[in-house]
């Protein structure tokens, strides 16, 4: 296999031969982003690169694109050992995650989750796409003061369980994360050679408790619109720790009880996480790794043995540990609606 390459393009200008690299995606935080650094005794086309902030440009890993964005800074240095250059940049979801959502009138009713984060990210140029059913229509929803774009669509995709994550090309998708086959198996002894794993219980709780309100018609009105609630537990927080949480928009019983679920099993899963590291950039199939693909993971030391979801992929290039992909789990149910089972333990994954 030819070495790895990991390239930038700016205005049609392709920039190689980086001795650090490192590419982080991520279906938590919305955002990609890339960090590369070249160093060398003698760097005679240092006066060539005429990089600059804030610059479109492109990072391919072997060829395939897996950033579009704009360069954050450009960091050149040199010294009597010799020179370097240190780009890094985000993909162009950043500008919704940095930038406060400004929309007159600011709120919606009756429209799709799609159509309202869409008319939100427009400005920026960048697209919206439901990749799974988005559910019924929002009542109402509006903005609240100061808050970011991507914090305002969070909270659209939070009642329905649904996650935005950014392509290749710094558009948004909405998705519900969790399914497709199983790319790799992880076999403690085998292909795995390390790795670390986090149990921690201290934002887990025994019951979640979500109050909210709904629009009252000429069905419903009175003590069953003003004051709507539902209720889930965590079979696995065995003393009494409850949360209470009050919904920020009009909701139905149905719609408070999928915020309760979502607390829930997002907060059961994201206390269980694992790190593990992988040869190379590529999956056992050829393609890059990514994240959003589901692996069989099989280690008594962590405590873990299931199937989990790559939640993180660090794609990374250094001297000392040469090219590796840094992966982050987490149990699928982090991402989805499933309540917790009644044999979950807090402190393994996958085993009671």
């Amino acid at each position: 296999m030819a070495d790895p390459r990991a390239t930038l393009t700016i205005g049609g200008k392709v920039y190689d031969g980086w001795t650090k690299v490192s590419v982080v995606r991520s279906i938590e935080t919305l955002t990609g982003s890339f960090e590369l650094e070249i160093a060398a005794r003698e760097f005679t086309g240092a006066p060539r690169w005429p990089l600059r902030t804030g610059e479109a440009c492109t990072v391919q890993l072997d060829g395939e694109t897996v950033i579009s964005g704009h360069v954050d800074s450009f960091d050149p240095d040199f010294d009597a050992d010799g020179y370097s250059i240190r780009v890094a940049g985000r993909d162009r979801s950043a500008d919704l995650v940095d930038c406060s959502a400004i929309a007159k009138p600011g709120s919606w009713t009756q429209r799709s989750i799609e159509a309202i984060a869409a008319e939100l990210a427009k400005p920026f140029g960048i697209t919206v796409t439901a990749r799974t059913d988005t559910g019924a229509k929002v009542k109402r929803f509006a903005l609240q003061q100061g808050e970011t774009v991507f914090s305002a669509i969070e909270r659209l995709a939070r009642y329905r369980g649904l996650l935005a994550v950014t392509d290749a090309e710094g558009n948004v998708e909405l998705i519900r994360p969790g399914t497709g086959a199983i790319v790799a198996e992880l076999v403690e002894g085998v292909n795995i050679l390390g790795g670390s794993a986090s149990h921690d219980a201290k934002e887990r709780f025994s019951d979640y408790i979500v109050k909210g309100q709904a629009s009252g018609d000429d069905r419903a009105n009175g003590k069953a619109v003003s004051a709507v609630k539902a209720e889930v537990r965590d079979p696995a927080i065995g003393r009494y720790r409850p949360m209470l949480i009050v919904g920020e928009e009009q909701s139905t019983i149905a719609e408070l009880r999928k915020r309760a679920a979502w607390e829930a099993t997002t907060r059961a899963g994201r206390s269980q996480s694992v790190t593990i590291p992988v040869p190379g950039w590529h999956m056992p199939s050829g393609a890059l790794w990514r994240p959003n693909v589901r692996v069989s993971v099989s280690s008594p030391f962590l405590h873990v043995e299931g199937v989990m979801l790559v939640s993180e992929v660090r794609q990374l290039k250094e001297e000392r540990r040469g090219t590796v992909t840094d992966l982050t789990l987490m149990p699928p149910e982090a991402f989805s609606l499933i309540p917790v089972r009644e044999d979950a333990d807090a402190s393994a994954v996958g085993r009671s």
